[in-house]
């Protein structure tokens, strides 16, 4: 895990988690970002992502690690006495949910991104062992089939993957159904009554935009913030839109600071 300070007086901590099947230097724009405007920020790679990746990239990971890793990433951010804003994506969102419904950390404020409630790209059907997804031994893989051109609309300028751009969307078997049942917990579940910021991309070709929209329309929230970004993409932090996308949370984030 790692810790960015702020520039300048702190304002609060921004905790961000990251989506499946990638690792942290994705996010150093967001990062810098939030730095130069005046929050801390932690995040680590989750684990069985980035440093902490199998040596064939294949997830096979315990859906529980997430959760221990996100606990660990607020109780260190608590140490500053500021306010925290959360911010989840994909995956990463409904961890965050995960641990919010425990309701043993201090957040100030949810951001959430894209969250995997249900899915609208599924591997292909040859993914799968021959006997079903129930057979989870072996040595069979599911591939996702998660490419950069499914996530965002933007150009990279050499045309390639960079350094901590690729995805790797290999898991066992094991673990796609154990994430079946994570994402289908965290739609029947409710957070404690704190802002909540959520954003979607319209064009979004992970995720089925609905479930998001239906579990916010279930909390029962004094303040919610929405907004479902035209022609966007899942990676609404990596859209030709980003900025736009992190104004508005930035200003969110800071009168959630003021206000605390």
């Amino acid at each position: 895990m790692w810790k960015w300070l702020a520039e300048g007086e702190a304002k609060g901590v921004v905790v961000l988690i990251h989506n499946a099947y990638e690792e942290h230097r994705r996010y150093a724009w967001q990062i810098e970002k939030w730095r130069t405007n005046g929050f801390h920020v932690y995040m680590g790679d989750l684990p069985g992502h980035g440093i902490q990746a199998s040596e064939d990239g294949v997830h096979r990971e315990h859906f529980f690690e997430y959760d221990k890793a996100a606990a660990e990433l607020l109780r260190l951010a608590a140490e500053n006495v500021l306010p925290i804003v959360l911010i989840g994506h994909g995956l990463g969102a409904i961890v965050a949910i995960h641990a919010l419904s425990a309701n043993r950390h201090p957040v100030s404020a949810v951001i959430l991104t894209s969250p995997w409630f249900e899915l609208k790209k599924f591997p292909a059907k040859q993914s799968f062992p021959l006997s079903g997804i129930s057979k989870l031994g072996g040595k069979r893989k599911v591939d996702h089939g998660i490419e950069l051109r499914h996530l965002t609309r933007r150009k990279f300028q050499d045309g390639q993957a960079k350094a901590g751009e690729a995805i790797y969307s290999l898991s066992t078997p094991a673990w796609w159904k154990e994430l079946q049942s994570y994402m289908e917990q965290a739609g029947k579940t409710q957070i404690p009554d704190v802002p909540v910021m959520l954003n979607l991309g319209q064009r979004d070709l992970i995720t089925k935009t609905k479930l998001s929209r239906d579990w916010l329309s279930t909390q029962t929230l004094a303040e919610f913030h929405f907004k479902e970004w035209p022609f966007c993409y899942h990676d609404l932090f990596q859209e030709p839109e980003r900025e736009e996308v992190f104004q508005m949370s930035l200003c969110f984030a800071q009168a959630v600071a003021e206000s605390d």
